[in-house]
């Protein structure tokens, strides 16, 4: 994708999504595509496209002419945090969406069981590894910890693509917290995977968008198992990944009262 040729070319309110992988982002993307238009949307990974990964090494990789290139796309979504997000906040329509941390990380490991293990690295460890030997690596500082050890804490408060490069170990875990809870106030709508329809529709109406027939959920497993059917040493594991995230979910639900 040449992000350089998504130029606005509509009148369409600009809007941003923080995708947090396994919160029916894919669901929200297939209806913005059909709103923008799919030329004029970029999702999932494409905000890394046409980047010289070698300047990730640098101590800022995002430039003037970057940020001008995304500022030319109505529709910025992708598994970017925070931090890049609030680069473009300002001028759009700004919302994510939260799930229950433990139905997230099981969601997580099961969609990447079922994927290509080829593609990512994370996909065939999911493969390899039992649930249980999974979460334990959650727990390290290893390739698993950023993808489930608090991740929507992680997102909300810095996240990844953040133009200074950095990781989890760049903070302490309450100052993550207190950092995500306090940038929920900076988006413009909460949505939560629980209520996805009503969510979708709230979002689709502040945009000025039709209202499509049928809302449906994509990437969806029926066949995982369910969090109540899981052996004590699984959810003392998830407990412990998620901790901060409850916190989060919590308070994200809290503003709805």
């Amino acid at each position: 994708m040449n992000i350089r040729n998504l130029f606005r070319k509509s009148n369409k309110k600009p809007a941003i999504f923080v995708h947090i992988q396994k919160t029916a982002g894919t669901s929200i993307i297939d209806l913005m595509k059909q709103h923008y238009q799919q030329k004029h949307v970029i999702s999932h990974g494409d905000y890394l496209d046409g980047v010289d990964h070698a300047r990730f090494k640098n101590d800022s990789w995002i430039d003037e002419q970057l940020i001008s290139n995304f500022r030319n796309i109505p529709f910025l979504s992708g598994h970017f945090g925070y931090d890049f997000a609030r680069l473009f906040m300002r001028e759009r329509y700004s919302f994510t969406f939260l799930r229950d941390p433990v139905e997230r990380v099981l969601s997580f490991y099961y969609f990447c069981r079922n994927q290509d293990p080829n593609a990512y690295e994370i996909y065939r460890l999911c493969q390899q590894l039992s649930l249980d030997e999974f979460l334990k690596r959650g727990l390290k500082q290893s390739e698993v910890n950023a993808y489930i050890w608090n991740n929507q804490v992680w997102q909300l408060a810095c996240g990844f693509g953040n133009p200074k490069n950095l990781d989890l170990s760049s903070f302490e875990p309450e100052k993550l917290l207190d950092m995500s809870i306090k940038h929920l106030d900076e988006f413009s709508y909460i949505g939560f995977t629980e209520t996805f329809k009503t969510d979708c529709e709230k979002i689709l109406e502040d945009l000025e968008a039709p209202l499509p027939q049928n809302i449906v959920a994509s990437n969806v497993n029926r066949r995982r198992q369910p969090s109540k059917d899981l052996p004590e040493s699984s959810l003392t594991l998830l407990e412990q990944l998620t901790r901060f995230d409850q916190i989060l979910y919590q308070s994200a639900w809290s503003r709805r009262a």
